[in-house]
């Protein structure tokens, strides 16, 4: 039964990310346009309302293309661009295929978001057939200080545990955060050469940036390490409750200060210079504008919450432990 639901999931998470990449710019390349012209449908087949499209009715055609330089091509576009009948539609094509010149906001949220459903599709299958595998009940025998999955069930979850899993989601955040502050960067008909975005002014309100997807790329790397991280320093919790003070023997000396407010206030300091580049930058811009400058300084301030109201001392990790 649980097999059955993960390969369910699977499905839904595939039919989502093939409407994603239909209903986005996943399949249209760069945001430099080629070629720039208008299109005159010619022919259509459609597909759905439910396939390998995605969730929906949409039309793969073929149309007359006149480009700006006086040349005209009959050119295939994918499904979710053009429409039967549609005529003298803006058009555009860069590195791959030819689409619809309305906006290209989805540049670089469609891609993010076709990945992430795609690794999310995967995950489902692995745990469909990882579900049908009996799993492993005891500890290996060669562990010094074996653990069972109980053990780590039943261990309290430690700030310090906290911390990073919630700075790990946090990771996962940034690299979502990327791709909705990009949309009204983006927001702007391609035209032929340097893309020219309706809202320069954002790239001064950031304080870091990368080129397009780099910093959801590391952001995710991160929260991959944090997240394994944080599981080790949880199963070490775990031995801590299970064996108590001969597994703290072998281990290094706990230190007996508390913890360091410095990070804090380093944090602090750079959510207060964030917010001063958004206010210098954004200047007079509608709300959604301001959201999107507004990128690093609200995660830097959840970073900064993150780590304000999980402080906790080794010291204190381990008498928490031990009371259990």
């Amino acid at each position: 039964m649980r097999a059955l639901a993960f390969l369910l999931a699977a499905v839904f998470a595939f039919l989502a990310l093939a409407t994603t990449i239909r209903t986005t710019d996943v399949l249209l390349g760069a945001v430099e346009a080629r070629q720039t012209g208008t299109a005159a449908v010619v022919s259509c087949t459609e597909h759905g309302p439910v396939g390998r499209w995605g969730v929906g009715t949409s039309h793969g055609c073929d149309a007359d293309v006149r480009w700006e330089d006086g040349s005209t091509e009959r050119v295939a576009f994918p499904p979710g661009q053009l429409e039967p009948g549609a005529r003298e539609v803006a058009v555009f094509r860069s590195t791959r295929d030819a689409g619809v010149n309305d906006s290209a906001r989805w540049f670089l949220a469609g891609p993010l978001l076709a990945v992430a459903l795609g690794l999310l599709a995967l995950w489902f299958a692995v745990a469909a057939v990882l579900s049908l595998v009996p799993g492993r009940k005891t500890p290996k025998p060669d562990e010094k200080w074996p653990l069972t999955e109980e053990d780590v069930r039943n261990t309290p979850v430690t700030r310090r545990v906290r911390r990073l899993r919630l700075l790990a989601w946090l990771g996962l955040a940034t690299a979502a955060a990327e791709g909705l502050a990009s949309m009204p960067f983006f927001d702007a008909p391609r035209r032929v050469g340097a893309f020219a975005s309706p809202w320069p002014q954002l790239e001064e309100a950031w304080l870091v940036d990368l080129p397009s997807g780099v910093l959801a790329g590391f952001a995710v790397l991160v929260a991959a390490v944090i997240g394994l991280i944080a599981e080790n320093v949880h199963r070490d919790a775990a031995r801590v409750v299970r064996y108590g003070q001969s597994y703290l023997d072998g281990k290094k000396p706990v230190p007996s200060g508390g913890s360091s407010w410095v990070p804090t206030a380093l944090l602090a300091a750079l959510v207060v210079w964030a917010v001063v580049e958004v206010v210098l930058a954004v200047g007079d811009a509608p709300p959604l504008v301001w959201l999107a400058g507004s990128r690093d300084a609200l995660v830097l301030l959840a970073v900064l919450a993150v780590v304000a109201s999980t402080r906790q001392s080794a010291k204190d990790v381990v008498a928490q432990l031990v009371r259990e």
